[in-house]
């Protein structure tokens, strides 16, 4: 809205998004910092799945030649994805609600009152994150979707709601 009644093309002022969430007063993650978190995951993940991939095809167990091959290869592709990544995050998501590209980022999961959530809500978070993305012709944008959540005045992602957590500034 415009507070300048003299100049009625003035850029409009809003109110900022807020630095913490008043609830725990924890410092949400810069979009920055998410980003950079999200981009090491992926490369992580596209270190593993790519090769995978590629040796899938020259092993000519893919064949691209109906529309129900296609898609178990991206189910198959999925779940080997989504294992490794468990399999490399593990861990540290057990410890301290951080993967390796949250670790890099400086940044971590937790619940809406602070705490480092059950691991069950971890795997829902990137079960759901990961599944939506696997689903033929929509998952793209779905994914798109889920990812714009951030921009909202509260930084969650439909994964974030969806699991009940929130991703904040890590102190350590």
């Amino acid at each position: 809205m415009n507070t300048d009644p003299s100049n009625p093309y003035a850029t409009p002022v809003s109110d900022p998004i807020p630095a913490t969430n008043p609830i725990i007063g924890n410092e949400l993650a810069p979009l920055g910092s998410r980003f950079i978190g999200a981009l090491v995951d992926g490369l992580i993940m596209f270190a593993i799945a790519f090769p995978a991939g590629l040796a899938a095809g020259a092993a000519g167990l893919v064949n691209q030649s109906s529309a129900a091959e296609s898609l178990g290869f991206t189910i198959g592709v999925s779940i080997v994805a989504f294992a490794a990544f468990l399999a490399i995050n593990w861990k540290p998501l057990n410890a301290s609600g951080q993967t390796i590209g949250k670790k890099v980022a400086k940044t971590r999961i937790v619940t809406m009152s602070g705490e480092k959530p059950p691991i069950n809500d971890l795997l829902k978070r990137y079960a759901f994150y990961q599944l939506i993305a696997a689903i033929p012709l929509v998952g793209g944008i779905a994914s798109l979707v889920n990812v714009c959540f951030v921009f909202r005045n509260d930084r969650r992602c439909l994964h974030d709601l969806v699991a009940k957590t929130q991703v904040i500034k890590a102190t350590v």
